[in-house]
């Protein structure tokens, strides 16, 4: 390990945890009087039960045992702390690594089950070597104290924290922003990105008198509707996200609500969201931006995107591409879309799996990712 990046360690005080008790248990409750389901936002009955085994069950103290079973590092990257989590593996193969870039509103927690099975590999390769940064501003990577950190300035710090690693040449994976900061990546440093694996893709603008096929025309409609029902959360953040702050900042079971509904939104489950994503999983996330006070940091992501206009579509990506359509991710753009931005070599459609799709089928997940970059290794 290089010097500069030094272990980390997850410790909160119980005083912070009985304060977080303290503010559930103080909770105002709007009285619902029509029944709407997740209609109109969060569902009231099930963000009351998830608040109760928040308070009653859910152990802070377990969780944060099991973090530090894990390969912290934290350290400063272009003048600010960036924290990461390392998986290596055994033996002298050469094992290429891998970059994993999460988006909002999930964190590193996103890869922690897809990474042993990476690091494994149950394919031809040897395994990777697997690097999960908290993107700036998430987490326990420090808040930017300038104005200006778009994707295209993460990225470039990501890129730094790869050489910092002794990291040449590296795969990149994303979904969310992962996939917005991992084409900035990969436009601007060809020579280091040996492949980009995606998950997510927007469709960019459509272009009057565009020539589209039937399956295109079906997608921008479907992202018109989307544009305008589910994205009230990205037009706040983008515009005023600090107005947003002061309220998630001062309550646990508003920030709840406000991460809960995107869970429930953009994941692939039935009925039974806990079928698909686990309640301490999703609290240990929601954990992570209550404890480290990051809910306006890592908000702000929106805003400095908003100020640089898109990333995805600037230029072309060069180099091998991969794109994984997972069936319930809301941004899955068909396959055309996405040969007109990417250098695309390789697209799957698993069977299962959302906008989280490493935390919700972590299997299927890990086993398309290890099966593109093994191809690319082995040319």
């Amino acid at each position: 390990m290089v010097m500069s990046l030094l272990p980390f360690r997850v410790e909160f005080s119980q005083r912070a945890i009985a304060d977080l008790h303290r503010r559930i248990d103080q909770t105002r409750w709007p009285e619902i009087s029509i029944g709407s389901g997740w209609d109109t936002g969060t569902d009231d009955a099930t963000l009351r039960d998830l608040a109760r085994y928040w308070r009653t069950e859910y152990d802070w103290s377990e969780q944060q045992e099991r973090l530090n079973e894990l390969a912290h590092v934290r350290g400063l990257i272009d003048g600010e702390e960036l924290h990461s989590v390392l998986y290596t593996g055994k033996g002298s193969s050469k094992r290429v690594p891998l970059l994993l870039i999460h988006g909002w509103p999930g964190s590193f927690l996103e890869f922690i089950d897809a990474s042993p099975r990476l690091v494994a590999d149950t394919g031809s390769g040897p395994g990777f070597d697997v690097v999960i940064p908290s993107l700036p501003g998430f987490g326990f990577s420090e808040a930017p104290k300038s104005p200006g950190m778009h994707p295209g300035l993460i990225a470039e710090r990501l890129h730094g924290l790869m050489k910092e690693l002794g990291y040449d040449r590296y795969g990149v994976q994303g979904g969310d922003w992962g996939a917005v900061i991992g084409t900035a990546l990969a436009q601007e440093h060809p020579e280091s990105v040996l492949g980009l694996h995606i998950n997510f893709m927007t469709g960019g603008t459509l272009v009057p008198g565009s020539d589209l096929s039937d399956e295109e025309v079906a997608y921008h409609a479907r992202l018109k509707e989307l544009r305008a029902t589910e994205t009230g959360y990205s037009k706040i953040q983008s515009t005023r996200p600090q107005t947003l702050a002061y309220a998630l900042q001062d309550s646990p079971i508003g920030l709840l609500a406000w991460i809960l509904e995107k869970f429930w939104g953009w994941s692939d489950h039935g009925e039974d969201l806990w079928s698909t994503i686990d309640r301490d999983w999703l609290l240990t996330n929601v954990m992570l931006y209550w404890l480290t006070g990051s809910v306006l940091s890592a908000s702000r992501i929106y805003y400095e995107m908003r100020q640089i206009g898109p990333v995805i579509g600037k230029k072309p990506v060069t180099i091998p591409t991969a794109y994984a359509r997972f069936p319930g991710e809301p941004w899955n753009a068909p396959r055309a879309i996405a040969e007109r931005q990417y250098r695309l070599v390789r697209m799957t459609e698993p069977a299962r799996g959302g906008h989280f799709a490493a935390l919700e089928q972590p299997e299927l997940f890990a086993e398309d990712v290890s099966t593109f970059f093994n191809t690319l290794s082995s040319e």
